[in-house]
């Protein structure tokens, strides 16, 4: 499943999903680049989360359930 966040200059959201993601645990597995994304997978427990970062948004795919998971814990912060 993949899910918008928000825009790369929403300081305040930014924020809140590396508050979301360091509550939850998450470990960088691996950064990349592919023609103006860069690319973070994250370990959180069992689970892959990778997070996509361009000039039009910041968005994030993984299993539903987990997907679901963050953006719930996301969306509690603001």
């Amino acid at each position: 499943m993949r899910a918008d966040i928000c825009d790369p200059d929403n300081d305040f959201a930014i924020e809140r999903f590396k508050s979301t993601l360091k509550q939850l645990g998450a470990m960088t597995i691996e950064k990349s680049w592919g023609i103006g994304v860069d690319v973070l997978d994250l370990r959180i427990g069992k689970d892959i989360l990778t997070v996509f970062s361009d000039t039009w948004s910041i968005d994030m795919e993984g299993p539903e359930h987990f997907v679901q998971q963050v953006l719930q814990l996301f969306n509690q912060q603001a």
